[in-house]
């Protein structure tokens, strides 16, 4: 793949699901006949224009110039889309251009050895998440000599842990039986499902998709459901899901 390959991979992640009318009009300066000349192979990205575009979006240089980007870019690109009015860009794992994936994978695995971070014992199960018609429900969590077995998998926090969900609220993303692995210590991001307690006691699953000016914009998993907005001071905190598990997948022991 070569470099004006992976620059129209890139843009065309930027604009992602938007109209390339309403993308261009987001931007100061953007032309969106200039972009669908590019997009449909009548003109490449050169060094100076990819420069020159990068300025014009307000992202990093190297997005485009060079294809390198972080997850850090990818969250920073995504506020900013949203903050625009515009649907988040769908741009791939920065490790999607990596020529050597396996070996950066393979350093992510010995790195997380040497430090210790592998659990050896499978995630417990703390309680169960029985789920009310709204779709929240009370973690009923049991003392540790008290749990509920534990779930046939490692996680790599060492905090993680697992709820049974019991109720049709969020059928079908999550059905009656199955359990969740809640991973406290891994961070999230747009688009990631979540589990959401306020300050007040409820809990719910959703899935992230922003926070602004003090406020949590949270949307359904399971149906068209209106989005939920909630004042930072009203949660009490947010955990990753990192899975959704098969009652197959539940130890006694």
């Amino acid at each position: 793949m070569d470099i004006y390959e992976k620059r129209l991979i890139i843009l065309k992640a930027l604009i992602g699901e938007n109209q390339l009318k309403d993308f261009a009009s987001a931007h100061a300066d953007v032309d969106a006949s200039y972009l669908s000349q590019i997009l449909n192979g009548h003109r490449t990205l050169g060094d100076r224009a990819a420069t020159n575009l990068t300025k014009k979006l307000g992202i990093p240089a190297e997005i485009l110039t060079s294809g390198s980007y972080t997850a850090a870019d990818q969250d920073r690109i995504t506020r900013a889309w949203l903050v625009l009015g515009l649907k988040p860009p769908a741009l791939p794992h920065p490790a999607f251009f990596n020529g050597s994936i396996n070996e950066t994978a393979q350093r992510v695995v010995n790195e997380r050895q040497n430090a210790d971070q592998l659990p050896a014992a499978p995630v417990p199960v703390v309680g169960k998440a029985i789920l009310d018609p709204s779709g929240h429900f009370n973690a009923l969590e049991f003392p540790s000599e008290q749990g509920e077995g534990y779930i046939d998998i490692v996680s790599p926090d060492a905090s993680a842990y697992s709820l049974k969900v019991v109720g049709n609220s969020l059928h079908p993303r999550i059905k009656n039986g199955e359990y969740v692995l809640i991973e406290p210590g891994c961070p999230y991001r747009t688009g990631d499902e979540v589990l959401v307690t306020t300050v007040d006691g409820k809990a719910m699953v959703k899935e992230y998709i922003y926070h602004r000016e003090g406020q949590y914009r949270f949307d359904s998993i399971s149906d068209g459901s209106p989005p939920t907005f909630l004042d930072e001071r009203f949660v009490a905190k947010i955990h990753f899901l990192a899975a959704i598990l098969k009652a197959s997948k539940h130890l006694d022991y």
